[in-house]
């Protein structure tokens, strides 16, 4: 694997653990809500939080039936890069430009999810 690649799949985890560091030894002490509506206000932040998330790289506003057809795109076009990926490891083709875009389609798959819990897990 290219170490450019690698570098930029590690880096986000990097500046993760420097901030957790940071707030751990020198940040303040962590907000304990003082009632249930700071707590239901906290609670509606994540939530918002995990819905952008959700929502990130959506169309513009379009037809339920388009917007579906979007989204599906991305996860057929994962499968047939993979596919090629293994295609190649298995015939013994190895190229170095398609386990780039593999491990660019297995960050997209996972770094994203990786990335938020980690700074959840940080918050806490």
């Amino acid at each position: 694997m290219d170490p450019i690649t690698i570098l930029a799949a590690i880096a986000p985890l990097g500046v993760e653990l420097g901030k957790s560091l940071i707030s751990r030894f020198l940040g303040q002490a962590d907000f304990k809500p003082a009632n249930i509506d700071d707590w239901l206000k906290m609670r509606g932040v994540d939530l918002d939080m995990f819905k952008a998330m959700n929502d990130a790289g959506g169309a513009n506003p379009s037809y339920p039936w388009v917007e579906a057809i979007v989204r599906l795109q991305r996860p057929m076009v994962a499968a047939v890069a993979l596919g090629v990926w293994s295609y190649t490891q298995v015939a013994g083709m190895p190229s170095d430009t398609v386990n780039n875009f593999a491990a660019a389609i297995g960050f997209y798959l996972f770094g994203d999810r990786t990335l938020f819990y980690v700074r959840k897990a940080g918050g806490k």
